[in-house]
C-alpha cells in the first residue's frame, strides 16, 4: 500500500473568521501549506470560500500521519474500525472538528476534510483495507 497524496479542504462561511479557519487548517497539517482559494455561493446566496491544499511529498504525508496518530488518542483506533465507511475508490476520508483544531486539539468531527489517495500495485482494494487496518492498529 502506498499513500500517493493528500487533499485537505476547509470551507469558510461568511460568518466565520478566515484567519481562525486558516489557523485550524494549519494545525491539522503540521507542515507549511500552499493553498488554492475559490469562492462559491451557498444555498441562500451567501459567500463561501473553499480552501484546498494538495500534498504529494512523502515527507509531508508521513508528518501528517504521525501528527494525527500522536494527537487523536482513542479516535486514531476509531479510524481503523471505520475503514469500510471511510474508504471508497482509492480514497480514505477523514473529517476533523474545525473549532477544536483552532483551539489546538485534534478531534474527528466536521469542518475540515482530508482525503488520502491510497493505492497498491497491482491495485487491490481488499489489500489496501487490510494495510490501512494494520496502520491504525500499529502506529499509535
Amino acid at each position: 500500500m502506498k499513500i500517493l497524496s493528500l487533499e485537505a479542504k476547509a470551507l469558510i462561511h461568511a460568518t466565520e473568521d478566515r484567519e481562525k479557519v486558516m489557523e485550524a487548517l494549519q494545525f491539522t497539517l503540521p507542515f507549511p501549506i500552499e493553498y488554492v482559494s475559490q469562492i462559491a455561493k451557498g444555498q441562500y446566496g451567501n459567500s463561501i470560500e473553499i480552501i484546498t491544499v494538495k500534498v504529494t511529498h512523502a515527507r509531508d504525508l508521513r508528518a501528517f500521519l504521525k501528527h494525527i496518530a500522536t494527537n487523536l488518542g482513542k479516535e486514531w483506533e476509531r479510524l481503523g474500525r471505520e475503514i469500510e465507511q471511510r474508504f471508497s475508490s482509492g480514497k480514505f476520508y477523514i473529517r476533523f472538528d474545525k473549532m477544536k483544531a483552532y483551539l489546538g486539539e485534534l478531534s474527528l468531527g466536521k469542518g475540515l476534510q482530508v482525503e488520502l489517495t491510497v493505492t497498491s500495485y497491482p491495485y487491490n482494494e481488499n489489500k489496501i483495507k487490510r494495510e490501512l487496518r494494520k496502520l491504525f492498529e500499529n502506529v499509535h
